[in-house]
């Protein structure tokens, strides 16, 4: 599965007061004083209206834009606070009003920075401000995926703009628009600053499209959009509709290990039950309870196909999406992390009146099929298992074979695709080696790819996924042995032109696996003509999900019913 980030979002907030505004109006800039080199540091901050500020933050260096102020606080006439979701600054007004003195604050960490007042830049134009107003809607190219993006810019008060982004193929969450800033020349800055990623453009006077370029932490993507009446819709006939001839109920339960509020949706047959029950497991990346890409949402259309069948079905969003918390570290979890939430999942069904807790069973989608496996082994409670494209393979070797399988479906042969194996294996070494420390490891990544002739844009976003611990943990981890431990019911599907799971070399690892274990009651089968989503396809090929109607093939879902059914009913 794919994202484009792991991200937190920030309200945006001013906490009121009863200070005249122009004491603090303006934009604050200075340097914190960190070792090497002073990080610039801007605060922009305005009246609200209302008798305090609101405001956003600026570390240009690091690419961050419109940050948004959760708090700004005038004490005592000269106190200032500028209060960050992550930091604050905390100064001394200047008897000038011109200055302040202070320090930023970071975790256990003071630093000194000291700020001088300039005047707010000029706001759009009333012209300008009409070009941009609306709904703007264009692609992203991510590698061999293209996203769909939409910007709903909006006015937010006189000459201001404000509105949300969002990227509808990935996920309905809306990100504000935090500030939009007149570059000058005919350009402008859109901030998004809770996801520390802006649009800079132009409006083209010929093609009417805002054409520039999108930043996210360093990689830097071309992008234009262009207005729409309103935002593009893709046919999806699966998605259930109401009426519905089961009970949905909203949950929520607290991973005590790790702090983390986990949201989900439980649709229950109608009765007392009790019920047999299956959790669902997501893919890799931060998904929302349905699963969702590309407006497909197959774990809301398989939870309906399930609990038609007299089945309860809980699916949940993941750690920092929708309505489940992000946790202490959010980007720095592991699969492993993700155990510990399903575990979690497991207890709340099998303490629930209306669900049986001898008959719940897991279903785990990609890398949720590597997690279901060791819920069950490690934390128990799991009558059964279905994985869906689940790897059966040590993670460094699926990635090669995942390479390897999208570069031969794009038309990648001979040398050219020898080329980019052995550049995959030697990335894939210097991850797993242990004598390297993370900046040899990252200049070894830089000098490897630079040879390999990536793209300054690939070549970012590429040792962006790389530098993630959750990477590190999944090739180093072999589902094998666990398999080998696990005598419960296990359903193994995989569609033949998957190519992210390559399917046959899986299959065979699992099954292997199963019957090392004496497991008495397992299925795999390879499933031709469908992908990683089981969408009936052509090629197999991520740009192709998309485009495809289909969100789950019916004849899989009759399967995986049946299947469970046998065993729970």
């Amino acid at each position: 599965m794919f994202k484009l980030a792991a991200l937190l979002l920030v309200a945006n907030s001013a906490l009121p007061i009863q200070e005249e505004p122009d004491r603090l109006t303006g934009v604050w800039v200075g340097d914190i004083q960190v070792p090497g080199q002073p990080l610039e540091t801007l605060f922009h901050v305005e009246s609200d209206g209302q008798g305090g500020w609101t405001g956003t933050a600026d570390t240009p260096v690091q690419g961050v834009f419109g940050l948004p102020l959760v708090e700004v606080r005038l004490e005592e006439g000269r106190r200032v606070h500028f209060v960050m979701s992550h930091a604050r600054y905390e100064g001394v007004l200047h008897e000038t009003k011109a200055r302040l003195d202070g320090a930023w604050i970071q975790n256990d960490a003071r630093v000194d920075f000291d700020c001088e007042r300039e005047a707010l830049p000029e706001r759009l134009s009333e012209e300008r401000l009409e070009k941009l107003l609306g709904t703007w809607e264009g692609l992203l190219k991510v590698g061999a995926v293209e996203l769909r993006i939409l910007f709903q810019l909006d006015r937010v008060g006189p000459r201001r703009l404000g509105g949300h982004m969002k990227s509808p193929d990935q996920s309905p969450l809306e990100f504000d628009v935090t500030r939009v800033d007149d570059l000058g020349e005919g350009r402008v800055r859109l901030c998004l600053g809770t996801l520390a990623s802006r649009f800079e453009a132009a409006i083209s006077p010929s093609s009417g499209l805002l054409e520039g370029t999108y930043y996210q932490g360093g990689v830097r993507l071309p992008l234009s959009v262009r207005r729409v009446p309103v935002e593009t819709e893709l046919n999806r006939p699966q998605t259930p509709q109401p009426p519905f001839p089961y009970l949905i109920e909203e949950v929520r339960y607290l991973n005590e290990d790790h702090g983390v509020t986990l949201a989900g949706t439980l649709t229950r047959p109608e009765g007392d039950g009790p019920f047999p029950a299956v959790l669902l497991i997501s893919g890799s990346g931060a998904q929302d309870r349905d699963e969702t890409i590309f407006e497909h949402k197959p774990f809301w259309v398989l939870a309906d196909h399930l609990t038609r069948r007299g089945i309860a079905v809980l699916r949940v969003d993941d750690r920092g999406v929708g309505g489940s918390s992000a946790g202490e570290d959010p980007g720095q979890e592991t699969s492993a992390d993700f155990v510990l939430d399903v575990a979690t999942g497991v207890r709340f069904l099998a303490a629930r009146e209306e669900v049986d807790a001898a008959r719940i069973g897991l279903i785990g989608h990609s890398e949720g099929g590597v997690i279901a496996p060791l819920v069950a082994r490690d934390h128990g409670g799991v009558a059964f298992l279905v994985l869906l494209a689940g790897p059966g393979l040590r993670g460094d070797r699926l990635l090669t074979l995942q390479v390897e399988a999208i570069a031969r479906a794009e038309g990648v042969v001979g040398e050219e695709l020898e080329v980019q194996l052995s550049l995959q294996r030697e990335v894939l070494e210097v991850l797993l080696d242990e004598a390297l420390d993370e900046g040899q490891r990252l200049a070894r990544w830089r000098a490897l790819l630079e040879q390999g002739q990536a793209g300054r844009q690939d070549l970012e976003l590429t040792l962006t996924q790389l530098k993630s611990p959750w990477l590190r943990w999944f090739a180093c981890h072999d589902p094998a042995p666990v398999l080998a431990e696990i005598r419960v019911p296990v359903l193994a599907l995989n569609g033949r032109l998957d190519l992210q799971v390559p399917w046959q070399p899986n299959l065979e690892a699992i099954a292997a696996a199963l019957e090392k274990a004496g497991n008495e009651d397992f299925t795999t089968r390879d499933l031709p003509g469908l992908n990683h989503l089981f969408q009936h396809t052509e090629t197999g090929l991520v740009s192709e999900y998309g485009k495809l109607e289909e969100t789950f093939a019916p004849e899989v879902l009759e399967l995986i019913a049946d299947w469970v059914v046998e065993r729970a009913l």
